[in-house]
């Protein structure tokens, strides 16, 4: 790929190193073969007169000077099928292994039906914005923007590999989203858990009494085994996380979702009592080595099972229907309103730091009456200064 520096374009060929630059709109040469060389194509800058260089007029330029010219061949004409191909290869060494797994499921079903056998040049605007509106009509917006934002990426590759002259993604405007789950708070009272555990049992209420007071995520949960757990220092390792799988597959766990959320963190005396608790009905099953394990005795294949169980213990326990995630808020909300650590709790969570926590749940600090009071009076008494002076 050509390196640009503001209106240049650096262009090697034949092992000569010719610039290509834009001057009042139209592209100029300028090389140096056994002396500078400056001259005006004449042409306009445009991207189709950029290839129109790079494919004839250089290469008579070389030729005049007596050197020998390689047969330049028509640049391939790429469908986004098989450009897509090479964006993912070139991923297999970026991304995880089910990150990628995923988007090429999201493109196979969501993207290459609609543009798969187009030519890239060819896809418009007003065509993405049609497929857009499509999937709205099936998809949330978090959801969408997911399959959006895997089409971006391999536009932008094409692009910036000069295989299009633009992304045509740029002018589309985004579906409007949603809060996402970390964003989205909306914890339970003491007064509802203590009703969502007498409406719970076996490994729900111990996996409910386990997220609550620590905070884990749901995928994280179901992949911890006894090994990461330490009774005597009180600590719980979280190193994996669930991966989703089907049914006929062998579950496979991941790595946490960022560098930060592989973490060691506190076990409290309420997480120590879930946790032997839940010993008591899979200690005997030690096969996995899983902490917890569905009534079959086996290892979740995800936590969606264990969401649609806890949304069914909400009904019968009268309380207004919220998603698994929020016992993790529950635990953030509550440690923080309650005078704890801003430190200790963002460590628990595994947020890469502080300012993350903050921006979540700012609204739930609240000071000590006495400590407010001795601010108000030394903010009063630095206004009491300004005036008198």
């Amino acid at each position: 790929m050509p390196k640009r520096n503001n209106k240049n374009i650096y262009y090697i060929y034949a092992d000569i190193k010719f610039t290509i630059k834009n001057r009042n709109g139209y592209w100029h040469l300028d090389f140096y073969y056994n002396k500078r060389h400056r001259t005006s194509t004449e042409l306009k800058a445009t991207q189709e007169n950029l290839k129109i260089i790079k494919k004839q007029i250089i290469p008579d330029i070389v030729t005049a000077l007596g050197k020998k010219v390689d047969v330049i061949k028509d640049e391939k004409e790429w469908t986004l099928d098989e450009f897509a191909d090479e964006f993912f290869n070139l991923k297999k060494s970026e991304n995880r292994e089910h990150v990628l797994k995923r988007n090429i499921g999201h493109y196979n079903k969501h993207i290459s039906p609609h543009f798969g056998y187009r030519v890239l040049s060819t896809i418009t605007p007003f065509e993405i914005e049609k497929w857009q509106s499509l999937l709205l009509q099936k998809y949330k917006p978090l959801t969408v923007q997911k399959f959006r934002s895997i089409l971006f990426s391999i536009l932008d590759k094409a692009y910036k590999n000069e295989i299009i002259n633009k992304n045509p993604m740029e002018i589309v405007s985004a579906p409007k989203m949603q809060q996402n789950l970390e964003e989205n708070v909306d914890p339970f009272s003491q007064k509802e858990i203590q009703k969502i555990l007498e409406n719970s049992y076996g490994y729900m209420k111990n996996f409910i009494k386990l997220m609550y007071a620590s905070g884990i995520r749901p995928g994280e949960i179901v992949a911890l085994k006894w090994e990461d757990i330490d009774f005597n220092r009180k600590v719980i390792k979280i190193y994996k996380t669930r991966l989703r799988s089907k049914k006929d597959e062998e579950v496979k766990d991941g790595d946490v979702k960022t560098f930060s959320s592989k973490r060691e963190i506190d076990m409290l005396p309420l997480a120590q009592e879930a946790l032997e608790s839940q010993m008591k009905l899979t200690s005997q099953h030690t096969g996995t080595g899983y902490i917890f394990l569905n009534s079959s005795n086996k290892p979740f294949y995800s936590h969606d099972i264990i969401g649609v169980n806890f949304k069914k213990i909400l009904k019968k326990a009268i309380i207004k229907e919220r998603v698994l995630y929020q016992l993790r808020h529950t635990f953030a909300s509550q440690m923080i309103s309650k005078g704890a650590d801003i430190v200790w709790v963002s460590k628990m969570l595994g947020h890469k730091d502080v300012s993350i926590t903050l921006k979540i749940y700012t609204k739930f600090i609240k000071e000590d009456d006495e400590v407010r009071m001795q601010r108000i009076k030394e903010y009063g008494n630095l206004l009491k200064i300004i005036t008198n002076k």
